[in-house]
Formats: C-alpha cells, sequence, structure tokens
C-alpha cells in the first residue's frame, strides 16, 4: 500500500498544515512564493488579526518607551554623553543579538510536527511568502513578551542607573532593525549602503539561503565567516 505525501493546501489556513510535512518541511519552506498577499494563518479571526503588523506600528509603540529608558538614566544622574555612550553600546550589542537570533535559532532544521509549525510562526512563513507586507516586522504583543527576559538580561550585567540606557539602546537597535529590514523588501534605493544591503539580504532569500544572516550591516557575517560566496570573492 502505498502512503501519498501530505499536501499544503494553500488555499487553507497554514499554520496546522505545515508541521505535516515533517522532513520534507525544509524543503517547502525554502522554495519563496513571490505575492504581496499572505496567506491566511489561523482560523480564528483574533489569532489571525495578531499576526499582521504594519511596519510603522513599530516606531510608533517603541520609540516613545526608547525616549523614556533614556530619560530614566538621565534623571537618575547620567549625562548626555554618557547615555549616547550607552546608547551606542545597546545599539551595538543588538547587532550581535539580531545575527546570532538569524542564525542559530530562525534558521534552525526542523522535521517534527510541532517543531515544523513553531518555526513557521517564527521565521519559515517569511522565507516562505518574503513579500508578505503584513508579516515582516515583529508583532508588537510578541515583542512585549520578550522585553521582560532581555531586561532581566541587562539588569542582571549593569546598575540600576545604566540599565534602561543600555536596554534602550537595544531596543533601538531592533527598532532600527525591523524597519530596515521592512524597507529592504519594499524599499526601492537607489544609493549605498542602502542598495547593497537590500542585494544582499534578498541573496539569503532567494540564492544562498544559509549564509548573509546580517540585515542591518554585514559585520557579524565577516566576523564568523558566514558572508554569501559571490562577497566573500569581491573582498
Amino acid at each position: 500500500m502505498v502512503v501519498q505525501e501530505f499536501i499544503v493546501d494553500l488555499n487553507k489556513p497554514l499554520v496546522f498544515q505545515v508541521g505535516h510535512l515533517e522532513e520534507r518541511y525544509q524543503e517547502w519552506v525554502h522554495q519563496p512564493i513571490v505575492s504581496k498577499e499572505g496567506p491566511r494563518f489561523f482560523g480564528n479571526d483574533v489569532l489571525e488579526f495578531l499576526t499582521r503588523t504594519k511596519w510603522w506600528a513599530v516606531p510608533t509603540i517603541w520609540l516613545p518607551v526608547v525616549c523614556c529608558l533614556f530619560a530614566k538614566s538621565i534623571l537618575m544622574g547620567h549625562t548626555i554623553q554618557e547615555v549616547v555612550v550607552m546608547t551606542l553600546f545597546g545599539i551595538f550589542i543588538w547587532t550581535l543579538i539580531e545575527y546570532t537570533l538569524h542564525r542559530f535559532l530562525f534558521h534552525i532544521e526542523t522535521k517534527t510536527y510541532w517543531t515544523n509549525t513553531a518555526h513557521y510562526l517564527l521565521h519559515g512563513c517569511h522565507h516562505k511568502h518574503p513579500m508578505d507586507s503584513l508579516r515582516l516586522v515583529f508583532p508588537p504583543t510578541a515583542t512585549a513578551i520578550l522585553c521582560l527576559p532581555f531586561w532581566n538580561l541587562v539588569a542582571f550585567f549593569a546598575t540600576p542607573s545604566t540599565t534602561p540606557a543600555l536596554f534602550g539602546g537595544g531596543l533601538l537597535g531592533y527598532v532600527m532593525y525591523d524597519c530596515t529590514h521592512y524597507y529592504l523588501h519594499h524599499g526601492q534605493p537607489s544609493k549605498d549602503p542602502a542598495k547593497h544591503l537590500k542585494r544582499y539580504h534578498l541573496n539569503h532569500h532567494f540564492r544562498i539561503q544559509d549564509k548573509g544572516f546580517g540585515i542591518t550591516s554585514t559585520l557579524w557575517d565577516t566576523v564568523f565567516g558566514t558572508l554569501p560566496p559571490s562577497t566573500t570573492g569581491k573582498n
């Protein structure tokens, strides 16, 4: 008796289908469908709403939080110059977090039902539907949940007065990352460095998906040897 392989029906909610692909999931998810119309994830309208985010929601929600964090460090005795330095350090650390998450978590290989499902929700959907404009930035609800452990991590290593500015710098780095990511997919930059970054990122989506993990820069790809071959050949 021949067992028929599971086929994903793109006209039905996808999230609870993709897990059935099992070992074939990785091949399926890295065959992009280029369409500005994104798929439906859930049959439930509330859950579906929570997966869709306009890009401008990210700066609108999080930049005021960043400003409040900077103000808190200033009110606790730090000068503006000190806050600027801590902000830059926070942004720098964010670029490493951005690279690390993208390389080791977002591109983890899965093959069971629930790990495939979780991966699709986390990042696989973006590779399958890279031009889906409503699923390019991280939903604010999820960001808010993740802020708590990251805040506690910063607070563990920093002092009470430096924690707000350092965390604010990291949060600002995240805002820059999400807005840059959206622009690289839907903007039309005519000059470098934006033009180079767009070409670099689309290369990650459509040519060499296990290289080129940096979004806002190629720094950590250079450091850790994950530059795409074409880029390496130019250096």
